[in-house]
């Protein structure tokens, strides 16, 4: 979208706020609420920002050697492809934006930039890419007011069973959840009560990966701020509480040729009708499920969820539409070929995961690897399966440990992920929790 373009777009839809907004590497949304005439300056300009946005937590903690940096500007440029309405604010629209230095190189942290990366290098190829996401939030009853005070006492589902894609059970959150719906109304292909109570599983419409990435981002800052003006709080954590179900990510990948439109991905005389692009594709993806756990599970809670018998995919396999496996494969026909990526969360940081996505199973095409036998059956519990790192500490140690990690992504990248991670590692180290009070504080 051209100026132009952006002023017909404001004038039509009476926009007086636009919100430019970027990803940090943890996946918090952040950026300016901004008039239209100051907007309108900082389209071409960009806005400024204290770069330690990008090598902080979800709740800004200071690294040691942030201030020796003298903590200089780093600039946000609005990409406005992607300026829409933001309806759930009144005559607002938000524009995502790309992060730089000062002098206009890529920051090379930026998770929306290396997923651009990735993507371009599958372009390069001739080859075009859809995604989609499906992931889950908990809707609670207890105001985001009270538990952003640090008030989380009595927090509870509203719901006391479990009732998946149950009809009435969705009746009973519709007036929230028809609204976030509603915002999405291009995008959402479908919104069901998950295996939770009070839980709820959202389709996006698949797309190019860039334009995925960004949807979701959008639709979990929406979902949040319209729950917080129900008087509810909406979660997307991993795993929000040990008796309830987590919240997963899952990543559905396919592609065709950019020519043609032809999958690439189906052979019908193939074994399980796979292509060999396919299924070295798969496969790369597969060498490094363990290792790239980092990419999709960030946080010390993520790993709460990885749980046998749980719908969480925890083990190195492929399966054919099978959903306890690691990689779930669908190869019903060519149109609905594809792979879909099991162990990440909600929690994840979209641009990363797809991103992972991509370098992994390009990896795994350009070196010919080749595809194992899929799983049958339940494969929480067969014999010789790896499993997928129970922390965060050996997530990080996994992949700082593993060569393929930087030859996928570039290596300030990968770092700056893994002095994060060990960060939020020693920030848990350190803390003393509830559990530990009532098992040792008599009895120890």
């Amino acid at each position: 979208m051209d100026r132009k373009g952006v002023e017909d777009f404001i004038a039509v839809h009476g926009i007086r706020t636009v919100i430019m907004a970027g990803t940090d590497p943890c996946g918090v949304l952040r950026g300016k609420r901004l008039a239209v005439p100051y907007f309108m300056k900082a389209m071409e300009s960009g806005l400024n920002f204290a770069w330690f946005i990008m090598k902080t937590s979800t709740v800004d903690d200071v690294f040691p050697d942030m201030l020796g940096t003298g903590v200089p500007d780093l600039k946000g440029k609005p990409d406005l492809d992607t300026l829409r309405l933001a309806l759930w604010e009144e005559d607002a629209a938000i524009v995502l934006m790309d992060w730089c230095w000062a002098d206009g190189s890529p920051c090379e942290f930026c998770p929306r930039t290396e997923l651009k990366r990735q993507v371009a290098g599958l372009h390069d190829r001739g080859l075009k890419e859809l995604f989609a996401h499906e992931f889950e939030f908990f809707l609670m009853p207890k105001p985001l007011s009270e538990v952003r005070l640090g008030d989380f006492t009595g927090l509870s589902p509203s719901s006391r069973d479990i009732h998946c894609y149950g009809i009435n059970e969705g009746f009973h959150h519709e007036p929230v959840v028809s609204r976030i719906r509603a915002c999405f109304e291009d995008m959402v292909e479908g919104c069901a009560p998950e295996w939770g109570q009070s839980q709820f599983e959202i389709n996006l419409h698949r797309s190019d990966a860039l334009s995925m990435a960004d949807n979701v981002v959008i639709f979990k800052a929406a979902a949040r701020q319209i729950a917080a003006e129900a008087g509810m709080s909406a979660t997307f954590m991993a795993k929000w509480h040990e008796d309830y179900s987590g919240n997963s990510g899952h990543i559905h990948q396919s592609f065709s040729d950019a020519k043609t439109d032809e999958s690439v991905c189906y052979d019908e005389k193939a074994p399980h009708r796979l292509s060999d692009f396919f299924r070295h594709y798969i496969a790369g993806q597969l060498d490094l499920l363990c290792e790239t756990a980092l990419f999709v599970a960030p946080f010390v809670n993520s790993y709460k969820r990885f749980q046998n018998d749980s719908f969480a995919g925890v083990t190195r396999c492929w399966s054919v539409d099978n959903r306890t496996s690691g990689l779930r494969v669908i190869n019903v026909s060519e149109g609905k070929c594809r792979l879909e990526h099991r162990i990440g969360g909600a929690d994840s940081n979209p641009y990363t995961a797809f991103a992972m996505c991509l370098g992994a199973g390009l990896r795994g095409v350009d070196n010919k690897i080749a595809l194992t036998d899929p799983i049958d059956g339940n494969t929480y519990h067969a014999d010789g399966l790896d499993k997928v790192p129970g922390t965060l500490e050996d997530a990080a140690d996994l992949a700082d440990s593993t060569p393929a990690i930087r030859e996928i992504f570039p290596a300030p990248f990968v770092d700056n992920l893994l002095e994060i991670a060990r960060h939020e590692v020693g920030i848990f180290r350190e803390r003393v929790t509830d559990l530990e009070l009532r098992r040792y504080y008599e009895m120890a």
